[in-house]
């Protein structure tokens, strides 16, 4: 009974984390286009599709895998961390394979990346990012007093540190000098999505709680039905 509620408890919050991420992804699409009108950039729909496909792949399986480890793991900070470092590579790949698939399918040019960091350079910047961030959402959610904007700070710190370290890598190893909207991309990506992946785990983890507990009331309610019967 106790591993039927266990992974029950687990199927809720990759369930809540997916939908959330999926948002997560939405939203740092929408954020892109309002950045690209703001440049007076419009990207062909094909374009679009294919970078959307890319953010909610990449959104859904990172913040997934570190919900793995606190669903799994109860809230353990090691095992957050652990989720993330295992997460962020596989994330990273698989993301960039469907954006491939997707710019193939929809007929997109590609751009050859020459120069620039290597790729497994970032994943390993990525890989700390996330297994850092895994462990500080992990000693936030110990604590029941925890707020949605501490989870945003510890974001934002994350990505502030290995996200601008990221960016600076990928604009200075550049051959050719990036562009200002290619710049505030890249922030966005590197920096603002930390965040968002931080509230997302927030808030499934507070979704979760309220779940639980309202399971156990009607439990409580069901046990002094038959008890009056």
């Amino acid at each position: 009974m106790a591993d039927q509620t266990k992974t029950s408890s687990l199927g809720k919050t990759l369930l809540n984390v997916a939908w959330l991420s999926i948002l997560l992804g939405l939203f740092m699409q929408l954020l892109m286009l309002i950045v690209a009108a703001y440049f007076k950039n419009e990207p062909a729909l094909e374009t679009i599709v294919a970078d959307l496909v890319q953010k909610v792949s990449w959104s859904t399986l990172v913040c997934s895998g570190v919900a793995v480890g606190m669903a799994a793991g109860k809230m353990r900070p090691q095992a957050m961390g652990i989720a993330g470092l295992i997460a962020a590579p596989v994330a990273f790949y698989t993301a960039k394979v469907l954006h491939k698939s997707a710019s193939q399918a929809l007929a997109i040019a590609g751009q050859t990346a020459v120069g620039g960091p290597s790729p497994l350079l970032i994943v390993g910047l990525k890989a700390l990012e996330y297994a850092l961030l895994g462990l500080l959402i992990g000693l936030l959610g110990k604590k029941p007093t925890s707020t949605l904007a501490q989870h945003a700070l510890a974001g934002l710190a994350i990505g502030l540190v290995f996200g601008g370290t990221i960016v600076y890598l990928m604009v200075t190893m550049a051959p050719e000098p990036i562009p200002a909207l290619g710049i505030a991309s890249r922030c966005i990506n590197e920096i603002i999505f930390p965040v968002g992946c931080a509230i997302v785990l927030f808030a499934a983890q507070k979704l979760g709680e309220k779940t639980a507990e309202t399971s156990k009331n009607d439990e409580k309610y069901e046990r002094e039905l038959a008890h009056d019967e």
